[in-house]
């Protein structure tokens, strides 16, 4: 018979001796309300009395019968209230493993045709992405409507002022560095957006023709754990100083409006000493307006930050053919391309849409579900954190 007491003058339950129940974590808990995940609660906190007490408590079978102070009275599962001891105690459940990656990295590759809705394939590519930055699929087909196939496995595109999807074509006049034939070092996307990009695809349609326009995708992760462990002191500055990121244009374009947008974040998020979000990218940071006594410190941070992501010893290389696209977490995996030849004319061709992370968690643990497999329970990084 499973033992219980009451102790700190009413205010915490003890179940076989050293599970503690504080006494409204407890009442918070009590069957009688719908469940926390069915959104159907109505209860306040505020309607219970700052001196709430457990009155009694008794334990009959596999059933633990409370009564409040307040009249209240509660019958709980003694195994539901076992399945929620360590959240209980304050431990919290662990966060998705993360396998970084360097430039001898080999992505996981999956194939298009195989790419099935709700299939266990499904599962692992989004499983991939959450785990490992990024994946590379191929086999897609000389169609634009592929890019929205391939998303509709990660959620609904998001739609911002480049639309639902942005089609990067070298311009003669571009308006953005990502329509030129320059290079472009390795960044995330949308910095200056209270909430970045999320789970993003870069879909080659055509190749530039001549070579050149290799991807360059450098796990911020990795760089991260990297500088904490040689510089730990820049690694807290990065993670505790927001910065301002801007994109400003006056005037709308082909395929953007125009916008006037600031957010400060910090270069890491980080919670509970786990890597959450990256957030990096040097052409979009504002002016730094930080106190004269870090400055200098921050500057050197961010350099050292900045010249590991331009290492190649960090930087994977791969150069999309037509039909294969990069599925990638936009808020860990920087990404970046090689310069190429002219290309007026319009043969390369490299379609971007993203869809929200919470979308694509969300997904990937009902999958975890359908298909019985392990990690339905583990919290998932929630990402680059604007402040």
């Amino acid at each position: 018979m499973t033992d219980v007491t009451i102790a700190d003058d009413g205010r915490t339950l003890r179940l076989g001796g050293d599970t503690r129940y504080n006494r409204f974590w407890l009442r918070d808990a009590c069957p009688s309300l719908p469940t926390k995940e069915s959104g159907l609660r109505r209860f306040s906190v505020a309607t219970l009395p700052p001196d709430l007490t457990i009155a009694a408590a008794t334990v009959d079978g596999d059933r633990c019968a409370v009564d409040w102070s307040d009249g209240h009275h509660s019958d709980f599962s003694i195994a539901a209230l076992r399945d929620l001891a360590d959240r209980a105690a304050g431990r919290r459940r662990d966060v998705t493993p993360c396998r970084t990656f360097t430039a001898d990295h080999t992505p996981t590759r999956f194939d298009a045709t195989a790419l099935e809705l709700g299939s266990e394939t499904h599962h692992d590519l989004l499983d991939t992405v959450a785990r490992e930055g990024f994946a590379l699929v191929t086999g897609l087909a000389d169609d634009d409507t592929e890019t929205e196939r391939l998303a509709a496995c990660l959620g609904r595109i998001r739609e911002t002022d480049f639309g639902r999807v942005f089609d990067i074509v070298t311009e003669p006049e571009a308006w953005t560095l990502s329509q030129s034939n320059l290079g472009q070092d390795a960044h995330s996307d949308d910095p200056f957006r209270y909430s970045p990009s999320g789970i993003s695809i870069l879909h080659c349609r055509r190749a530039a023709e001549g070579g050149g326009g290799r991807s360059i995708i450098v796990d911020g992760f990795r760089v991260a754990e990297d500088l904490r462990a040689e510089q730990p002191a820049s690694f807290e500055l990065l993670a505790t100083v927001a910065i301002p990121y801007i994109r400003r244009r006056t005037e709308s374009v082909d395929q953007g409006e125009d916008v006037d947008m600031v957010a400060y974040g910090p270069v890491l998020s980080v919670a509970d000493g786990e890597l959450m979000g990256v957030r990096f990218h040097e052409r979009s940071t504002g002016v730094f307006d930080l106190p004269a006594d870090i400055v200098d410190d921050y500057y050197l941070a961010f350099r050292a930050f900045a010249e590991k992501v331009r290492d190649p010893a960090y930087q994977f290389d791969h150069r999309l053919a037509d039909g294969e696209a990069f599925v990638f977490d936009n808020q860990r995996v920087l990404h970046g391309r090689t310069g190429y030849e002219s290309d007026t004319g319009g043969r390369r061709h490299i379609r971007l849409c993203t869809v929200d992370r919470d979308q694509v968690h969300s997904r990937l643990r009902r999958l975890k579900d359908v298909h019985g497999r392990p990690g339905v329970d583990l919290v998932m990084r929630s990402g680059a954190a604007a402040h």
